[in-house]
């Protein structure tokens, strides 16, 4: 797929025309991307892009690169509000996959992004008019709840894909470590650091019947839900598992949403 990315064809145009010679510009192409690629630089940076959720998203080295958990976590916000009116946080959007993706999912939502790394809201804005979704997108610049300080702003579903991964976690990728923005990656010794911050906030911006939903990693899955308990009590909290039936998702949903 890199190979027929590089040369604007798909893999069906591969085997059909498959004896044609490609053309010195499209060959020199190709050798550059191969190069990148056995560095270990992501294929989604190499060829510019990634898809999530059905859409394709522009990615570069200002954004994580959207995994496929992350579209489980769509799922969940859209399987709880679908049909229904909802104003909806995205916290810490990167490329913007997350918001644009329930704007699209969810036409009856009213969704707001957030981001403290403008350059990667400059992605995400970007994201957002490519997928004709601009004018329903109300993008901010701010560390968390940081923008909505003043204005008391509360949301009906907030989610969340904040770094998550351990300072001493080995088995991250190294390749991950060496491309992708550390910021968006690393939280402190435990990997739970950005989201103690959030949850220290996140009571006076989820709405009475509202529900927040976060993505962690299966190691500190349990202790986010309990931080999540004492930051919202009376709130009901699970831990649900990704198609890998590993711990990756923390849904707190407040009594008077049920």
């Amino acid at each position: 797929m890199l190979a027929s990315s590089a040369l604007g064809m798909d893999a069906s145009a591969l085997v059909a025309y498959g004896e044609n010679l490609v053309d010195p510009h499209a060959s020199d192409r190709l050798r550059a991307m191969v190069r990148r690629r056995k560095t270990g630089e992501p294929v989604a940076y190499i060829v510019g892009h990634k898809d999530f959720y059905g859409l394709r998203f522009a990615v570069d080295a200002r954004v994580l690169v959207p995994r496929p958990e992350t579209e489980e976590l769509v799922g969940l916000v859209i399987e709880d509000w679908q049909g229904r009116f909802a104003s909806i946080l995205d916290l810490g959007t990167g490329c913007g996959a997350i918001a644009c993706a329930l704007a699209h999912a969810l036409p009856d939502a009213r969704v707001t992004a957030t981001d403290v790394d403008p350059r990667a809201l400059e992605v995400a804005r970007e994201n957002a008019r490519a997928l004709g979704l601009a004018d329903r997108i109300a993008f901010a610049a701010g560390d968390l709840f940081a923008p909505f300080a003043d204005a008391g702003n509360r949301f009906d579903a907030i989610a969340a894909n904040l770094p998550y991964v351990a300072e001493s976690d080995g088995a991250l990728d190294q390749a991950v470590h060496r491309f992708e923005p550390p910021g968006a990656l690393m939280a402190g010794v435990d990997g739970l650091d950005a989201y103690r911050r959030m949850l220290a906030h996140a009571g006076r911006h989820v709405s009475s019947r509202g529900a927040l939903y976060l993505e962690c990693g299966p190691a500190n899955a349990t202790a986010l839900a309990e931080i999540v308990r004492v930051s919202l009590p009376g709130s009901s909290v699970e831990v649900l598992t990704d198609l890998a039936h590993l711990d990756r998702f923390v849904v707190a949903r407040l009594e008077a949403s049920a």
